[in-house]
């Protein structure tokens, strides 16, 4: 069968590939077996789906006060990681470490000619996320079943498509279907995760954009240019708006509207704004931040 790849992400290396920590490289998981490449896509080391024993994501939060890290520089034995008790190959660190900030690494324990090997890269940042260590997980189990092949009865695997050995179909069409849904709703699952990630992130600006529209009555793209122009001047999140028509409205001038805006630092930043909803001005502390589309300071 072809080899298809399913995952491919470029991570850091931190230990057991032979090259520097904090190369840069790349994890690529096929159909038949996870490679790890340098930065142009040249192989560095191809471990066969059955050789690998465990992947597995762990943090340094989760090796605190270990007499030896987990994470650290040589193979000199090994601990047990989790409740599984799976064996991860126990590398050297500084004895009693208080980790204090917390890296996520992403483990590989598999064998090379019978020798028990482990390679470990940086998994931050949801580069690396469990949903890719469950379906891994899941394709290293299918790959170490051995069943028979029914034409000529050579030992095939549970992966297989067609038997390497007479090279008929041995997998139906329904099986391959399944099979290829499992693939597309693991890739289903990381874009979901990544889309999620990207929502987070960008949350706290719809939240302002929402806060401006309710409070001053505006429409969608101009909340949008009085939210950009706080970010100008390094408001990035808002935590409350409230209009006051007594104390501000006019003082820009007629038909000028005034706002004041409460942030983290202050409940007192006043926004004013013209009879059509564009900005005049931004003032805190009797200083223009913004006047006239020109950016006069900014919050630090």
């Amino acid at each position: 069968m072809k080899e298809k790849v399913f995952y491919s992400k470029q991570v850091k290396h931190y230990e057991g590939l032979g090259i520097r920590q904090g190369a840069n490289c790349i994890v690529k998981l096929s159909n038949y077996e996870l490679k790890l490449c340098d930065i142009k896509g040249r192989p560095i080391v191809g471990i066969s789906l059955k050789d690998i024993s465990n992947v597995a994501i762990i943090s340094d939060k989760e090796i605190i006060e270990k007499d030896k890290s987990v994470i650290g520089r040589g193979i000199v034995g090994s601990v047990l990681f989790g409740g599984a008790g799976l064996i991860l190959g126990g590398l050297s660190g500084l004895n009693k470490k208080q980790v204090i900030q917390n890296v996520d690494y992403l483990i590989i324990n598999y064998k090379d000619n019978g020798e028990d090997k482990v390679i470990n890269v940086y998994a931050d940042a949801g580069v690396i996320n469990n949903g890719f260590i469950k379906w891994i997980n899941k394709f290293v189990d299918m790959s170490k079943k051995d069943v028979k092949c029914p034409y000529c009865n050579s030992d095939i695997k549970d992966i297989d498509v067609k038997c390497p050995n007479c090279g008929k179909r041995v997998r139906g069409e329904k099986q391959l279907k399944i099979l290829k849904w499992v693939f597309i709703g693991s890739i289903v699952f990381l874009i979901v995760v990544i889309g999620a990630i990207a929502m987070a992130a960008g949350g706290g600006s719809n939240r302002d954009m929402n806060i401006i529209k309710r409070v001053a009555n505006v429409e969608d793209e101009q909340a949008e240019k009085i939210d950009n122009i706080l970010n100008d001047i390094g408001i990035k999140d808002i935590d409350d708006m409230k209009a006051d028509s007594e104390g501000l409205d006019g003082f820009e001038g007629e038909g000028s509207k005034g706002y004041r805006i409460k942030t983290s630092f202050s409940d007192n930043v006043i926004l004013y704004l013209d009879g059509n909803n564009n900005v005049i001005c931004i003032r805190y502390a009797d200083k223009d931040y913004y006047r006239n589309g020109n950016i006069l300071n900014r919050f630090e």
